[in-house]
């Protein structure tokens, strides 16, 4: 029997690349258990060259439906430039069903995960290369509670070195200040993508293998054959460098984004997208949440302000109202005043008119007649205060908005004549 272990995908890299054994449908389930904000599944032709054709959506959806019977957690759904349909949910199983598929409306397809929305990567140092990165990656998800992805080691070839970095890719968007090894509590460091230029046009926004332009000169940044006599220009900012330089402004802004990707765990096309779209500062765009947070930050402060808005406009209308019903109240406590003076002095013309009355020479002789015991004045000042009311009658229908006044004043006049008329 042989002691030679079998050869792994570690041994066989030359101990410089690892790559976990799990499937990424396992992965996915894994990541479940961890901390990320959306899962996002690439659907793709089978055949590279070629694109998905561009269907109707709502046909899209009831084919998804028809085949993800988790359907419901999908909360996004878009066509990307590069002919492919990505689908964002935060639900691990309905992005194990999607990962399944194989066909697309008819269409042979390959799925993918874009893993930067679920994965971490960070450096540890001072390893020994000659530790076998399989057995690193055991140890660490052993005494971390990690998942490991993959592991790759920065050792240059016929390189001496007795220690080297190791980059690790692990499932979850936090990570600990330290991690434990060996008894070891291993500080670790933030990995963040150094800028990338494509070697036939310079361009940041793309790779050299997917470019359809022409090679230019990395010094002028024209097209021409033969070592360069023109002066430097670069192509991407127009200063007077070379396209390589690192004080190039463009570069310089193409590190942020690639920061700012890094700390929020988004792609570089969405962190390129973030940051032109606000144009932030270095410390901004480092502090600033995820792209998800920051939409729905910028829905939040635009509601508060429409409500702000309305409460303004509501308070206006109140104080206007306000304002109109205390003038309306001024215009109805003077005419109120004014139909209460009227009727005012038509009772007093109308007690004059019956204390006239009351001293005539026939109700003397009637005194005389039946006696002294016998208070004619009384009667009278019945009859006068039935007309009284009678004429109130008439004044208040004819101004109607009074009427409601009516049953007051009456007793008003009860009260008047009554005690007038008893004492005579």
């Amino acid at each position: 029997m042989s002691n030679v272990k079998p050869q792994t995908l570690g041994t066989v890299m030359n101990n410089i690349y690892f790559k976990s054994r799990k499937t990424p449908n396992e992965l996915v389930l894994r990541a479940g258990q961890k901390q990320y904000n959306e899962i996002n599944v690439i659907i793709s032709n089978v055949d590279k060259n070629k694109k998905l054709p561009h269907s109707n959506p709502f046909l899209v959806q009831a084919f998804i439906k028809q085949v993800v019977n988790r359907h419901d957690n999908i909360y996004n759904m878009k066509f990307t430039r590069q002919g492919k349909i990505l689908f964002t949910t935060k639900d691990p199983l309905c992005a194990v069903q999607l990962l399944s598929l194989t066909k697309f409306m008819e269409t042979d397809i390959s799925t993918d995960v874009i893993w930067e929305n679920i994965c971490s990567r960070f450096l540890i140092f001072d390893i020994p290369v000659n530790t076998p990165l399989e057995e690193l990656a055991e140890e660490i998800q052993e005494k971390n509670d990690m998942d490991v992805i993959e592991m790759r080691r920065f050792l240059k070839q016929n390189s001496v070195k007795d220690m080297s970095p190791v980059l690790i890719t692990v499932l979850g968007t936090t990570i600990p200040d330290e991690i434990r090894i060996w008894f070891i509590n291993q500080k670790i460091q933030h990995f963040i993508d150094s800028p990338r230029q494509c070697t036939k046009c310079y361009s940041f926004a793309h790779a050299s293998r997917i470019c359809d332009r022409t090679n230019v000169c990395f010094l002028c940044g024209e097209e021409h054959v033969g070592p360069c006599q023109g002066p430097e220009k670069c192509i991407n900012c127009k200063g007077p460098h070379n396209t390589k330089s690192t004080s190039c402004p463009a570069y310089i802004k193409e590190g942020k984004i690639l920061k700012f990707k890094c700390r929020n765990h988004i792609t570089t096309s969405e962190a390129r997208r973030v940051y032109h779209l606000q144009n932030m500062k270095y410390s901004e765009v480092v502090k600033s949440p995820p792209a998800s947070a920051e939409l729905q930050n910028t829905i939040t402060l635009k509601f508060e302000a429409l409500l702000q808005s309305v409460n303004e406009k509501f308070e206006s209308l109140i104080q206007s109202v306000n304002e109109k019903f205390e003038k309306q109240t001024a215009i109805f406590a003077e005419m109120l005043h004014k139909t209460i003076e009227s009727i005012m002095q038509n009772m007093y013309k109308i007690i004059v008119q019956s204390l006239e009355t009351t001293t005539s020479p026939p109700e003397k002789e009637t005194t005389e007649k039946f006696g002294s015991q016998y208070k004619p004045s009384y009667a009278m000042g019945c009859r006068w205060q039935e007309r009284a009311r009678y004429y109130l009658v008439g004044l208040f229908f004819q101004s109607k908005s009074f009427v409601f006044y009516f049953a007051p004043f009456q007793r008003l006049l009860s009260n008047v004549f009554n005690p007038f008329f008893l004492t005579q």
